[in-house]
């Protein structure tokens, strides 16, 4: 097909292609534009809302408190009566001028904790039995009354040397350790514990029997833990202002963590039985304490 050719006088003119359509865009003045629509102040809706809010805050905290209060010290424990125990200081017995002089009253040494492993109701018969080596011959009322003087006097100062109050924080210490193997050791538990269901009563063992008190039982091992633990926490508390003893913060850790691996081997020994239950109620302590890790 031959190809088609314009004219000559076609061929010199420059024709440019049409434009395209294009649309135009305004922008509508902001005189005209969309405004919000302001809702009408309510003062009793802003009230309730105001309320609303308030109690929500305070229900916040009183359950924050509730958790706080729930909470277990891992070091501490919560109080109770047999923390209260380890706690209590032993006062000490009035002075000699003020019972001489009739201000104050002799305390009964059958009554006040004894120091030196003593019992109370060991001193009347030592007491009776020295005082016959030391009575006059004589029926003299001089002599007899010198010798009751002499009496009185010595009781006195036994009264002082034995009593718990005038001992030392480890002769404290001591005594409720001693405090512990009564309360905790198997020689006494056995008979005032009920026994778990389906174990067989201690008496049914083959095991061989005991031959003092119980000293190395797991419960009382925590308890005297327990003990150690609570006077390094009050002798630290006491000098909490110098706050550079980190070898006793060290100690303090280790006594932690020794008694957390006995109590979780006794709920292991005892598969959480009454044995373990009595223990950890006494000390004051959760499962938390036994199987979280603790930071100090």
């Amino acid at each position: 097909m031959a190809s088609r050719t314009l004219p000559a006088s076609l061929a010199t003119l420059r024709i440019s292609p049409a434009p395209a359509c294009t649309r135009s865009f305004t922008t509508t003045s902001a005189v005209f534009g969309y405004k919000p629509v302001r809702k009408p102040f309510n003062p009793h809706a802003e009230a309730l809302s105001k309320k609303r809010r308030q109690a929500n805050i305070d229900r916040q905290a009183e359950l924050s408190a509730q958790r706080k209060a729930a909470l277990v010290d891992p070091i501490l424990g919560r109080e109770t009566e047999f923390l209260k125990k380890l706690d209590t200081v032993t006062p000490a017995p009035p002075s000699l001028d003020a019972v001489l002089s009739g201000t104050a009253e002799a305390p009964n040494p059958e009554t006040l904790p004894m120091n030196h492993f003593l019992q109370p109701e060991e001193i009347p018969n030592a007491i009776k039995r020295a005082k016959a080596y030391v009575d006059p011959m004589l029926s003299e009322p001089d002599v007899i009354k010198a010798a009751e003087e002499k009496h009185m006097m010595a009781m006195e100062a036994i009264r002082r040397i034995l009593s718990l109050g005038n001992g030392s924080n480890a002769d404290q210490t001591r005594a409720n350790t001693q405090l512990c193997i009564e309360t905790f050791g198997r020689h006494n538990t056995d008979k005032t514990l009920p026994v778990d269901p389906g174990a067989k009563h201690p008496s049914e063992s083959n095991k061989t029997p005991r031959s003092g008190p119980d000293t190395g039982s797991s419960e009382v091992q925590a308890a005297i833990l327990t003990v150690k633990i609570r006077a390094l926490y009050h002798q630290m508390e006491a000098m909490k202002a110098q706050n550079k003893d980190k070898h006793n913060k060290r100690n303090l850790r280790l006594l932690v963590h020794r008694r957390q691996k006995i109590l979780k081997y006794l709920k292991r020994r005892e598969k959480g039985g009454i044995r373990y239950r009595n223990v950890m109620d006494a000390l004051g302590l959760d499962d938390e304490a036994v199987h979280k890790e603790l930071f100090l």
